[in-house]
């Protein structure tokens, strides 16, 4: 959607929610708008309505995001899809507890990691908060490079993290990352080349039935904990995963008994 399709009104509440996120000793009202370049009438009455709807807390005559958010981003969790995933990683630590074992999605900038489950803490998933994912050195953060086809995240992926000063010195140029990146898109799986001898990171794309990418599984081993056979079973099993969210078609039945696919 271009930004003259955007209601001015929202889009300034929904900056002053994320200035005062980024806030931890809360904000004045006075500095909310100096920060958002707001009149301060303006900002004062964006506050009160977002306040009333419970996205910002005022307490001690500061600002600070409020419980609306955390409700909404914990609800988030209870879907068909969050089960499985949760679900899937139980699973990939059970048969794997030195694995650390992760979860992500697409975002505005990047894979966002929303589960994890880490070797040192076997069993116990960590719902995490949109955790943006490194872009050139995880294999979340590459195989959202490889399937993600919106323009606008790749141009805020290049603007937080420029190429010549976060990928450059791994991948030494684009040319080499693109043809990484081709690779991912052919093979439908991701494992970094570097640092093999501390850490085998290896992630797979998840696709819906429409073919639509939609998050990513993967997993970080200690390669002193991991022989070639483990990593080739475990690169299985995260494939079988993968296909496992993908809802099977179903066979639509006759009424003579007989089927139609």
């Amino acid at each position: 959607m271009a930004n003259n399709d955007l209601v001015g009104s929202v889009v300034k509440a929904m900056a002053l929610v994320k200035i005062t996120a980024s806030a931890p000793d809360g904000l004045k009202i006075c500095e909310l708008a100096e920060t958002a370049n707001l009149k301060t009438v303006t900002c004062f009455n964006l506050v009160r309505t977002l306040i009333a709807g419970g996205f910002l807390d005022k307490i001690n005559g500061r600002l600070y995001v409020g419980s609306e958010i955390s409700r909404l981003s914990e609800n988030r969790f209870h879907t068909d899809f969050f089960h499985q995933a949760e679900n899937a990683l139980l699973k990939l630590n059970r048969a794997w507890p030195r694995a650390t074992v992760i979860f992500a999605v697409p975002g505005q900038a990047g894979m966002e990691q929303t589960h994890r489950i880490g070797f040192d803490h076997p069993g116990v998933i960590q719902r995490l908060n949109n955790e943006v994912m490194p872009p050139y050195s995880s294999a979340a953060g590459l195989l959202g490079l490889a399937f993600d086809t919106d323009e606008n995240v790749r141009l805020r992926i290049e603007e937080k993290y420029p190429f010549l000063e976060f990928g450059i010195h791994l991948w030494r140029s684009r040319k080499s990352l693109e043809a990484f990146l081709g690779k991912c898109r052919k093979e439908r799986i991701a494992e970094i080349p570097f640092d093999a001898d501390v850490f085998r990171r290896v992630s797979v794309p998840i696709f819906d039935r429409s073919g639509k990418f939609t998050a990513v599984i993967g997993a970080s081993c200690p390669a002193r904990d991991f022989s070639r056979k483990d990593l080739t079973a475990i690169r299985e099993d995260l494939k079988q995963i993968s296909a496992a969210f993908q809802p099977k078609k179903i066979k639509k039945t006759s009424r003579t008994g007989g089927s139609n696919v």
